[in-house]
């Protein structure tokens, strides 16, 4: 790997912990921002949820034109966007205003993920492009336990850290500015219809059940955090040392780069389906010992569930629809992470177990699909 292309996934990882941490730093500020504006914390949950639908929506819009106007204008404009953006969220002085520039920030963070896991596979020799793959998702993933962490002990609530955020935003776009390669494909692309190209997916089995299955890997995920923050003291639970336990197993996205090349991305992503279904199983024993145990598990199969998934869409897409593929995969992996708060507030109402074992549930009936999907490839291809 050379210089500039270890420098680009150095800049693009950073840019990937920062952009998808705002989808997650709301949760250890529920109370915060509750307090701040005088509601409950049912509606300051949705400050998390303005940002995650506008987010996954965004992702139809800028994937599609990643392939038409290229990887790095994308980027680099959205990275822009996304720092004034988050400036705006910072100056909010009502809960409506705090709602709407969310909302704009979750549509300019948008233009990150699709076009810069679309770069890598393009820039990236063939036999990095696995090793790229697992360094993003670690990027993703690892967004989620920092960002809690480090907004539960930033002084100052909401306002300081997207203050503070804010310009990192515009270093990261300089940065890559130089790293990344200009133009990309974006000419051959634009002689193809969108509809065209998603039609080709579409009839992809497989690349659809990939897509289902996004939905319950970040569902599971930010079910089990929100839960376990709503849960609180009462249960007796350490949040930072949990939230900080999960981060290590992260680290399985760097094994899935070899495990993939090795026995395929389909079985990747169904075992860390199985691995994520299993972990919020064992959240249902209860107490502050099974779901610090739950939380290592749930990291470890989401960080073999997501690059697994990643490749799956996107091995079986093409340059011309790749862009496409990857942005309504990303669509449906935040889509899930956007229901999950409102749903966790309705669903600890109910006793820990349908907390739990719903989306534990919903994980095992993705591998299923992708079980299915995958065999039905096998045998079209072979006949």
């Amino acid at each position: 790997m050379t210089v500039r292309h270890a420098s680009l996934l150095m800049l693009l990882m950073s840019c990937g912990f920062m952009v998808v941490g705002q989808l997650y730093v709301t949760i250890p500020l529920v109370a915060d921002i509750a307090g701040r504006f005088g509601i409950t914390p049912a509606n300051a949950v949705l400050s998390g949820s303005a940002f995650g639908f506008a987010y996954a929506a965004g992702f139809l819009i800028f994937g599609p034109l990643s392939d038409r106007y290229g990887r790095k204008r994308v980027i680099l404009a959205g990275l822009i966007a996304t720092a004034l953006s988050t400036f705006l969220v910072g100056l909010a002085p009502n809960f409506a205003m705090l709602l709407s520039a969310r909302a704009i920030q979750g549509f300019a963070a948008s233009t990150f993920p699709p076009a810069a896991l679309s770069l890598v596979a393009e820039e990236l020799p063939p036999q990095h492009r696995p090793l790229g793959v697992s360094l993003m998702s670690f990027a993703f993933l690892g967004a989620a336990p920092l960002a809690q962490f480090f907004a539960a002990r930033w002084s100052g609530g909401m306002p300081t850290i997207m203050f503070e955020l804010s310009p990192f935003y515009l270093i990261g776009a300089v940065g890559l500015f130089f790293a990344a390669k200009s133009g990309g494909n974006a000419q051959a692309v634009q002689t193809r219809n969108a509809e065209s190209r998603l039609m080709q997916l579409l009839r992809n089995p497989l690349v659809v059940s990939g897509w289902a299955a996004a939905i319950t890997v970040l569902f599971g995920f930010v079910v089990f955090h929100a839960g376990a923050q709503a849960l609180g003291g009462g249960a007796g639970i350490d949040l930072q040392t949990m939230r900080l336990v999960g981060l290590p197993p992260l680290l399985l996205a760097f094994a899935a780069a070899p495990m993939t090349r090795r026995f395929g991305p389909t079985l990747t992503a169904r075992l860390g389906l199985i691995i994520a279904a299993l972990a919020l199983v064992v959240a249902a024993v209860g107490g502050a010992v099974a779901l610090t145990v739950a939380s290592v598990v749930l990291s470890g199969g989401v960080a073999l569930a997501v690059p697994g998934l990643i490749a799956t869409v996107a091995g079986r897409a093409t340059n011309v629809n790749r862009g496409l593929a990857l942005a309504i995969y990303s669509f449906c992996l935040f889509l899930g992470a956007s229901f999950a708060p409102p749903a966790t507030q309705s669903l600890v109402s109910f006793g820990l177990l349908p907390l739990w074992l719903l989306p534990a549930g919903l994980l095992l009936a993705a591998a299923i699909g992708i079980t299915v999907t995958n065999r039905r490839s096998q045998n079209a291809t072979q006949h």
